[in-house]
């Protein structure tokens, strides 16, 4: 349970970015001790702003054709592989003949016309103008949804509630997307969207606007599921889809209703609520589990190029606008951009256990036994979390600097911040297997979220934490050299003698010997007396025991590992809880 903005108790599971970084705050606490990462008293509050604009006082927004064209353009550009609900020529027709002749728009597709306004100037955000159009746009789409849309449902309530869900999610208004979005897959039950033969069955536009609209409901439920470790809303479960590979479209051809399974982002989303539901909502992970789910990554990596094919991502169009020559409402290096980084996403979600794991037992005699195949394969697992984060980090890092993207981005701080965790989780893992480049990595990070914490509050906690989890970083690494260096100078001394020990026939004192062999420290240095922190491993683990079936708990933490540090060094409100 945290604690949001307004200081109501919240429910974050495991899955959750802030409920991993309880987990990685206690690995610090033990190798570095307290610093400004453990003791920050903001670290596990959760930023949960208000709306601006109450939506029974909401008023028109008054817009004339070129600022609202312009909206629209954006409103594209800011949902790009999060949702495809219809196309750039039918909003941009509704939004022209809305400003032309407002009395003739019905009231459903007026609510999706300014909900979509609001999150293109809340995405272009050039200033204080577009936020307070974003804001007045999205309270009168908003008002227009909950007076004339939830009494009769149907696709265009579930196409404006989940605008709305994206708006609140871009806003830091998690609880009231994660609420809203449960209206919108409700919505969608009731009318058979969910079911994949039924939008089949109606066929042409009506069957593809209703599969679309599954399809952004599927990402925008896994994305606040797993980013909030709460249950997801939605389910393949009842499609009984199969994996089976799907068939090359031929250029320019523009999938039917059935094809709309075989998109990338809908895939991925599959794969996602294999991890949440089968590991997070269990608690515990196998080696059998993680091999399953892996395949099921290999086999959408293989299948990438067609499916990208059905989101209208693969190249650009012959005028080189980047759009798909389909228009499927989808630009394309932003889009392909945001599938990537959900994939890489998907990756450390599996195996940040395994590094969780890894860390807390890197001092364990039976972990560094090369010939236990069970610490072959949780090594292999620990390396691909690190790996995913480094090249997830990369992605976002191109795709917010070297694109014009879009100024808030809930998706790419999310993959980013938990990235950052489990870089800095893995600096303290004391086994020296990899050097990996975590420090460019979390620099460039930083850089990322600090960039996007100009209009995201989220974003500018999130840099903070990130910077204070550098400096522990750094504290322990430095502590480890200067204490393996030690031990070097220790053997030395051994083979070749010790220039410091004391001499009878020289005249020279100890003092300035220690000052020629032992340079003064720098200024930031904690006294040597505290020493390179505590053992991550207070007792050892049989790994010739560990079979496939061997479940490890999802915070990669055994009841004994946590049982066996005092809890009289840590905050009183937090609480770990750890399977059996």
């Amino acid at each position: 349970m945290l604690k949001d903005s307004k200081g109501k108790f919240i429910y974050a599971g495991e899955s959750a970015s802030l409920s991993f970084m309880e987990t990685v705050k206690h690995a610090v606490q033990i190798a570095v001790g307290p610093c400004a990462f453990t003791n920050d008293p903001g670290r596990s509050s959760m930023v949960e702003n208000s709306p601006k604009i109450r939506f029974d006082t909401a008023k028109k927004p008054s817009l004339d054709i070129c600022t609202a064209q312009s909206l629209a353009s954006q409103f594209f550009l800011a949902v790009s592989g999060a949702m495809d609900l219809f196309d750039p020529p039918w909003l941009k027709d509704q939004v022209q003949a809305h400003i032309e002749q407002p009395g003739e728009t019905p009231k459903s597709t007026c609510a999706i016309i300014y909900l979509a306004l609001g999150i293109g100037a809340q995405g272009r955000a050039q200033g204080e103008v577009d936020d307070e159009l974003a804001e007045e746009c999205f309270a009168y789409g908003r008002q227009l949804t909950m007076f004339h849309l939830l009494d009769d449902p149907g696709l265009p309530t579930i196409q404006a509630i989940l605008q709305m869900t994206y708006f609140m999610i871009a806003s830091c208004q998690y609880n009231a997307a994660f609420i809203n979005l449960g209206i919108a897959v409700r919505a969608a039950y009731t009318l058979g969207i969910h079911l994949h033969e039924t939008n089949t069955a109606f066929g042409g536009d009506e069957g593809l606007s209703r599969e679309r609209a599954w399809k952004s409901l599927r990402v925008c439920d896994l994305f606040l599921a797993a980013s909030l470790g709460r249950p997801p809303a939605t389910s393949e479960s009842v499609s009984n889809i199969a994996m089976t590979p799907i068939k090359s479209l031929p250029d320019y051809e523009s999938p039917g209703v059935a094809g709309q399974v075989f998109s990338a982002m809908f895939r991925i989303c599959n794969v996602f609520e294999r991890i949440l539901v089968e590991v997070y909502a269990e608690k515990a992970v196998s080696l059998e589990l993680a091999k399953s789910i892996s395949r099921q990554h290999r086999q959408w990596t293989e299948e990438l190029p067609q499916m990208l094919m059905v989101d209208g991502l693969e190249h650009a169009d012959s005028n080189g606008s980047g759009l798909s020559p389909r228009s499927f409402g989808l630009e394309l290096k932003h889009g392909s951009s945001l599938v990537t980084m959900a994939y890489y996403y998907s990756i450390v979600l599996l195996t940040r256990p395994f590094l969780t794991f890894q860390v807390y037992h890197a001092s364990s005699k039976e972990l560094n036994d090369d010939s236990s195949t069970a610490r072959a394969s949780i090594a292999t697992y620990a390396d691909a979390c690190v790996n995913s984060a480094i090249k997830g980090i990369d992605i976002a890092y191109e795709y917010v600097f070297e694109l014009n993207t879009p100024k808030r981005q809930p998706h790419v701080i999310n993959s980013v911040f938990i990235s950052v965790l489990c870089l800095g989780l893995a600096c303290l893992d004391s086994s020296i297997r990899h050097k990996w480049p975590t420090d460019d990595a979390m620099d460039r990070a930083i850089k990322i979220l600090a960039h996007l914490g100009k209009h995201s509050t989220q974003a500018s906690r999130y840099a903070t934490i990130c910077g204070q989890l550098k400096e522990a970083a750094f504290i322990y690494t430095t502590r480890r050299a200067d204490t393996l260096l030690e031990e070097n100078n220790q053997k030395t001394r051994t083979i070749f003698g010790d220039i410091r020990a004391p001499s009878k026939n020289h005249d020279v004192g100890e003092d300035t010997i220690e000052s020629i062999t032992s340079p003064q420290r720098s200024s930031w240095s904690l006294p040597t007396d505290e020493g390179i922190g505590h053992p991550m491993t207070p007792h050892s683990f049989d790994f010739s025991t560990m079979q496939d079936e061997f479940m490890l708990p999802t915070s990669g933490v055994l009841p004994a590992q946590i049982l066996s540090h005092g809890y009289e060094h840590f905050d009183t409100d937090v609480v770990f809880r750890y399977s059996p």
